[in-house]
């Protein structure tokens, strides 16, 4: 069996970026206590796990207003996947101290929309319902209209006004541009801004690559990194087979001797560590 591991993997700047400043806060003496995270700073358990060891309180819930109501003082932590205006306006209207690590993509995101609003567009967005990313974008106003697949285009009402399509950041970069498509049939106007990020673009395009050279994909991540679910869609839908594992000890559900040449991708909430430990335990087999 032969073994090749697909580049890049392993965390993207968003999440270094988002993991260091909750370091700076737990090493920073005057962080007002007790801290807690709204939701999941990066889609994976043994990164949430560890902070939570270090005395982050993660608070888990429908939506980031009814974790808010779980708290009286303190500081709040702002995942990668960001947060509303609304959400930050209630935070300080209630006293707490507010840690901000969106990721830079989301952040841009979240301005594009603002002002495609502004601009008196109609504004379409792509992504999944009740993931926090969207939650966020969704939180910035009513107007906006989600778009969960292509499924829910025959439900949209006609438009004849400026109208645009942007995306979650983790989401397929193929699939955004054929859902695209699918709603120019009723919405021949609509624009496109693509906003899935560079990380999760060159992780599909280095699955895709891989096309006729492997028998089998092995996607490392959480089951909920959506970015780590877009590998495995993209590997099928490209006629790669794959299968999404946490992390080694998922290794014993599968019989491999039947594959001469595996991959080995992983999403970009998925640590190092992990990545090599499901090589090493592969190498052993």
């Amino acid at each position: 069996m032969r073994i090749v591991t697909i580049q890049p993997h392993g965390f993207c700047g968003g999440v270094v970026r988002a993991i260091r400043i909750v370091e700076r806060a737990l090493a920073d003496e005057n962080t007002i206590k007790p801290i807690y995270m709204l939701g999941n700073i990066v889609h994976n358990k043994h990164v949430v796990r560890a902070f939570q060891e270090k005395g982050i309180i993660v608070l888990d819930g429908l939506s980031r207003d009814v974790m808010l109501e779980q708290i009286e003082e303190g500081t709040i932590i702002i995942t990668a996947h960001g947060a509303s205006d609304k959400i930050k306006s209630r935070a300080r209207e209630k006293g707490l101290n507010i840690i901000d690590a969106t990721c830079a993509c989301v952040e841009k995101t979240h301005a594009l929309v603002k002002e495609k609003l502004y601009q008196g567009y109609a504004v379409y967005y792509y992504g999944k319902k009740n993931h926090p990313e969207t939650e966020g974008v969704l939180g910035i106003s009513p107007a906006i209209i989600l778009v969960t697949g292509a499924d829910d285009i025959k439900a949209l009402p006609a438009y004849a006004g400026k109208a645009v399509l942007t995306n979650q950041t983790t989401m397929s970069y193929n699939e955004v541009r054929r859902l695209h498509e699918k709603m120019r049939l009723k919405i021949p106007q609509l624009e496109l801004v693509d906003e899935v990020c560079d990380a999760t673009r060159r992780r599909q395009e280095a699955v895709i690559a891989q096309k006729g050279e492997i028998d089998l994909l092995i996607v490392v991540g959480d089951p909920l990194s959506n970015n780590t679910r877009m590998l495995e869609e993209t590997a099928e839908k490209n006629g790669i087979k794959a299968i999404q594992i946490e992390d080694e000890s998922d290794l014993d559900k599968y019989d491999f001797s039947g594959y001469e040449t595996i991959g080995v991708t992983a999403g970009a909430s998925t640590p190092e560590t992990i990545i090599d430990n499901v090589i090493a335990s592969l190498k052993a087999r």
